[in-house]
């Protein structure tokens, strides 16, 4: 769950990022210098009445398939961002009456798409000259300031399609439907620019959920008859849908989208599991966690309303009984991690989470613990508490696959 999202601190470069092809939320500001110049095409912004807008930061993440390069900006451009290429490897940015913080200088990047990011400024802007390792097309983006985030502009450089890796990931899909085994796709909440809850001591939700996918990933891939899929492996941008078509890409037979909860409130705490409802949350409380989990997309620039109406429609010809083996994967879930008896269960519950809508896919969302209460932040920080968790969660599992698989033989 986000109480507060902020960007990651330090001037450091963080690793990250979000597909290419993304549906962006907030004002998309460009204009094309050269024909072969991506740029999503919206009303542009209006020139600041103060002082001129700054580059403050550049960050970058690195994902799978892209690289994404942020732009932070102590106000919306001037001017639409302008595009060109330099050369086949050379991708240029120019904001127009726009200034560069001194703390701002060149970035080296240097993983297989990009290679660095020289920023210069100029009496009448501020131009940024991005280096390619590999050809192929950026994609650019304006993103105004939302949920502690500032404005921003965007950079995402995809990967070149490459064959091979896709002929792979329908091997493995093949093997794995052929083995027979459960699948389960395991989903660690946020990443990227998207940290999640800030807790306790700077304690980051991504961080944590991330490190528990893995671990729970390992304890499955041990299991007789179960091997397990992240939908991240790395600190990078994930839209909720993408997440959810990455399940369905492997035909998981489960979905296990993991977080921590926050609150104002740091004497909060306690575990609790969701499954989805669409007609309503459990109470008030559930449907705040939805509505701070759902709004993970604004921060990558993804609209929130994207492709609701299809997965509407699937949902009313498979909703029932998915929705039915989710609550029952809910409640064998809450039992198994009440074995650890510094955790207090708050009990399962109901909410339109985003992540959940896999129509064919039962699905849970595990909030661990609140990471703005000093207590459970402490023990979230603990690789050892970790794994016991992750083992717990492996544990209820395991007792879900061996109650269906009792049920399928009578």
């Amino acid at each position: 769950m986000r109480e507060q999202r902020t960007p990651r601190p330090g001037s450091g470069p963080r690793r990250a990022g979000a597909r290419a092809g993304l549906i962006v939320l907030g004002i998309v500001a460009a204009a094309v210098l050269a024909p072969s110049a991506p740029v999503r095409r919206a009303a542009t912004t209006s020139k600041p009445s103060g002082p001129a807008p700054e580059l403050a930061r550049i960050r970058y993440w690195t994902a799978p398939d892209h690289t994404r390069l942020v732009f932070d900006l102590t106000g919306p451009p001037a001017g639409g961002p302008r595009y060109r290429f330099a050369d086949s490897l050379t991708f240029e940015v120019y904001l127009p009456m726009t200034r560069k913080s001194p703390a701002v200088s060149t970035e080296f990047v240097g993983d297989s798409l990009v290679a660095d990011i020289f920023p210069a400024v100029s009496d009448s802007g501020c131009a940024i000259r991005i280096r390619l390792q590999r050809a192929t097309t950026p994609l650019g983006f304006f993103l105004a300031a939302v949920d502690g985030n500032p404005d921003r502009l965007v950079i995402d450089v995809p990967a070149p399609v490459n064959p091979e890796v896709e002929q792979a990931i329908t091997r493995r899909v093949t093997e794995l439907k052929q083995s027979k085994k459960l699948i389960v796709a395991i989903d660690a909440g946020h990443g990227g620019e998207d940290p999640g809850a800030i807790g306790h001591r700077r304690l980051q939700e991504a961080d944590i959920t991330l490190s528990i996918a893995k671990k729970l990933k390992a304890q499955l891939d041990l299991m007789p008859g179960v091997s397990a899929v992240l939908t991240r492996s790395g600190d990078y941008f994930i839209p909720l849908r993408n997440r959810v078509d990455l399940a369905r890409r492997y035909q998981a037979d489960l979905l296990i989208s993991i977080h921590c909860n926050a609150s104002r409130d740091r004497d909060a705490t306690g575990t609790e599991i969701y499954f989805l409802s669409l007609t309503g949350a459990t109470d008030e409380a559930a449907r705040n966690v939805a509505e701070k989990e759902n709004a993970a997309d604004l921060v990558g620039g993804v609209s929130p309303d994207t492709g609701d109406d299809l997965l509407s429609i699937l949902f009313d010809l498979r909703q029932n009984d998915t929705i039915r083996r989710s609550s029952e994967l809910a409640e064998v879930l809450i039992d198994a991690v009440g074995a650890d008896s510094r955790l207090v269960t708050r009990g399962v519950k109901q909410a339109g989470f985003v992540v959940l809508k896999a129509p064919e896919i039962p699905s849970v969302l595990v909030e661990t613990a609140f990471v703005t209460n000093p207590r459970e932040a402490a023990i979230l920080r603990d690789a050892q508490f970790q794994a016991k968790f992750a083992e717990l969660l492996a544990n209820g599992i395991e007792t879900y696959k061996n109650q269906h698989l009792r049920a399928n033989s009578n």
